[in-house]
C-alpha cells in the first residue's frame, strides 16, 4: 500500500506541476495577448488620427479650391459680361448692344461640370474666337436641336455683345430652307452670294488683310491690337451649315484655306457639320487647329483646339473628360429684344478694293 501511496503521491505531484505550468504559460500568454491588444489598439488609434488628419486636410483644401473656383467662375462674369452670362442671367435684363465697348476675347458655348469627391466643379467653357479659334460643331440625328441651338446661340451671342462696326457676319447655308442662320435674324438678314463668292470674297480679304496690316513681328491681328489698341479691320464671322452638303471640292478646298489662315487676319469660321459625312471627308486635321463640340457615348464633349493643336502646352487644359452642358437660344422675348437691337450693319459685306 506504501508503494501505491507514493506512486498516487507522485503522480498527483505531478500532476499539480502540470496544472501550474499550464496556468503559468496561460498567465503568459494572457499578458502577451493583452499588451497586444493594447499595441493594436494604440496603432488603430493612431492611423485612426492620421487619417482624421488627411481628411481634415483634403476637405479643407478641397474647400479652398472651390472657392477659388467659384471667385474665379465670378470674376469671368465681371470680365466678360455678356459673352459670359447665361441667357437666364438678370444681367441681359437692362442689357443695351450700344452700350458695348470692344470685343470680348472669349466667348461661352456653355458650362463644363466634373464631378469630384466632396461636390461637383462647374466651370464656363469658353472658346476664344477672337483670339484666333474656329469651332466646329459635329451634328447628327439624336442631338440635332441642341446642336443647332447652341451653334445659334454662339453666333447670336457674339453679335450682340459686339460693338457696332466692328464684327460682321457671313454665312453660308448651301440646303434650301435651312434656316439657322436667317431663323435668328429674319428681318435683319440680308442674303449672300454663292458659297464659292463668298469664300472668294473673304480669301482676297484675307490676303489683303496680311498684305496690309501684318508683318514677321506682327504676324496676327491679335498682336497688331496689342501693339496699337486697336483692331485695324473689323472682326468677320464666317457661319457655315451643313457641312459639307452641296459643297464642291473648290468649295472645301477654300473652306479649309480660310480656316487655315483666317483667324490671324480676323476671321473666324464657326461651322456646323454634319457628322455622319465625316467618314467621307478629308479635313487635313482641322478638327485639331478648333474648338470641336461632339456627342460621345451619350454626352456632350468640349475639346479644346489649344489642347489639341499643342498636347505640351501646359496652359491649354483638356476639358474632354468634363461634362458639356450647351447653350440653347434664350426664350423668345429676350430674343426678340437682342435682334431687334441688331444693328443691320452686322450683315454688310467685306468692302474690297474696285
Amino acid at each position: 500500500m506504501s508503494e501505491e501511496k507514493t506512486v498516487d503521491e507522485i503522480i498527483g505531484t505531478l500532476r499539480k506541476v502540470q496544472t501550474d505550468k499550464v496556468e503559468e504559460v496561460e498567465e503568459h500568454l494572457r499578458s502577451e495577448l493583452n499588451q497586444a491588444e493594447e499595441e493594436y489598439q494604440a496603432e488603430l488609434e493612431e492611423i485612426d488620427k492620421n487619417l482624421m488628419y488627411q481628411v481634415d486636410n483634403l476637405m479643407s483644401n478641397h474647400n479652398d479650391e472651390l472657392s477659388d473656383n467659384i471667385d474665379h467662375f465670378q470674376q469671368l462674369l465681371v470680365e466678360l459680361e455678356g459673352a459670359a452670362y447665361h441667357w437666364d442671367d438678370e444681367f441681359w435684363h437692362d442689357f443695351l448692344p450700344e452700350t458695348v465697348s470692344k470685343v470680348s476675347d472669349c466667348h461661352r458655348v456653355g458650362t463644363l461640370k466634373v464631378n469630384g469627391h466632396f461636390n461637383q466643379l462647374e466651370t464656363l467653357a469658353l472658346i476664344p474666337i477672337i483670339n484666333g479659334q474656329n469651332v466646329i460643331f459635329l451634328s447628327s440625328i439624336e442631338i440635332k436641336k441642341q446642336i443647332n441651338q447652341a451653334f445659334q446661340s454662339l453666333i447670336l451671342r457674339l453679335i450682340v455683345t459686339s460693338p457696332t462696326s466692328k464684327i460682321h457676319l457671313m454665312s453660308i447655308e448651301p440646303l434650301a430652307n435651312s434656316n439657322k442662320i436667317l431663323g435668328i435674324f429674319p428681318k435683319k438678314y440680308v442674303e449672300h452670294e454663292n458659297a464659292e463668292e463668298s469664300l472668294n470674297r473673304l480669301s482676297l480679304h484675307i490676303s489683303l488683310v496680311r498684305k496690309k496690316h501684318l508683318t514677321n513681328d506682327q504676324p496676327t491681328l491679335l498682336e497688331v491690337m496689342a501693339e496699337t489698341g486697336n483692331y485695324p479691320v473689323p472682326h468677320y464671322l464666317l457661319a457655315v451649315t451643313d457641312f459639307p452638303h452641296n459643297f464642291s471640292a473648290k468649295a472645301i478646298r477654300q473652306l479649309i484655306t480660310i480656316m487655315r489662315e483666317g483667324p490671324a487676319c480676323g476671321v473666324h469660321t464657326i461651322m456646323l457639320v454634319d457628322a455622319e459625312e465625316l467618314p467621307n471627308l478629308d479635313l487635313e486635321g482641322l478638327d485639331k487647329e478648333a474648338s470641336v463640340i461632339s456627342y460621345e457615348d451619350d454626352r456632350f464633349v468640349f475639346r479644346s483646339g489649344i489642347s489639341q493643336s499643342d498636347p505640351t502646352n501646359e496652359s491649354a487644359f483638356d476639358y474632354s473628360n468634363f461634362n458639356l452642358e450647351l447653350d440653347q437660344l434664350p426664350d423668345l422675348d429676350l430674343l426678340e429684344k437682342l435682334v431687334s437691337s441688331t444693328d443691320i450693319s452686322v450683315f454688310d459685306l467685306i468692302n474690297l478694293p474696285s
